[in-house]
């Protein structure tokens, strides 16, 4: 399973990543048309902007699962490794819960936006849930991600505790 949600969180980077290149080219042929005084197509912006939301919740739960998410180490630097250790899996399981709960709602949304035919209508119309759809999506592959870090936190208390009931006799150093 977790090599399953690696791919996918991999494969949903790399689009982000294409999302991103074309949004710096687009907008860089846009400024390029302002200055020699040409007009560029109106479906930039709007490219742009769904751009930006699809980029944001494609690249979170790679981002997570790397580490490299914003933290605030100023508590957890004076915590011990067992305090830490705790406070990471109570963090991740409000992670998961929070992200499972707005995935929920995302996904009445979409789903209401279906039902009722709703179209953004900009220079292109496009179907409202074409949009928003990568938002429970995200949220999914988010909460998918705080749980496998619970489990793999879970998994090292476990680890650690089975090490401290190895008795001085049966260490591996032969020492009594």
């Amino acid at each position: 399973m977790g090599k399953l949600i690696d791919f996918v969180c991999k494969l949903f980077a790399v689009a982000a990543g294409v999302l991103l290149m074309l949004v710096t080219v687009f907008i860089g042929y846009v400024i390029f048309a302002r200055i020699i005084h040409i007009s560029s197509p109106a479906w930039i912006t709007q490219f742009t902007e769904y751009a930006l939301l699809w980029i944001t919740f494609l690249g979170t739960a790679w981002v997570l699962g790397r580490n490299r998410h914003i933290a605030i180490d100023l508590v957890m630097s004076h915590l011990g490794p067992r305090k830490k250790l705790a406070f990471d899996i109570s963090h991740y399981l409000v992670g998961c819960a929070v992200c499972l709960v707005l995935c929920y709602f995302g996904c009445l949304t979409v789903w209401s936006m279906i039902e009722r035919g709703v179209v953004d209508v900009q220079v292109v119309d496009i179907a409202k849930y074409k949009v928003i759809l990568v938002i429970p999506l995200g949220f999914l592959l988010l909460a998918l991600q705080f749980l496998r870090k619970t489990f793999i936190a879970v998994q090292s208390i476990r680890d650690s505790d089975s090490l401290h009931e190895i008795s001085p006799s049966e260490s591996s150093d032969g020492a009594k």
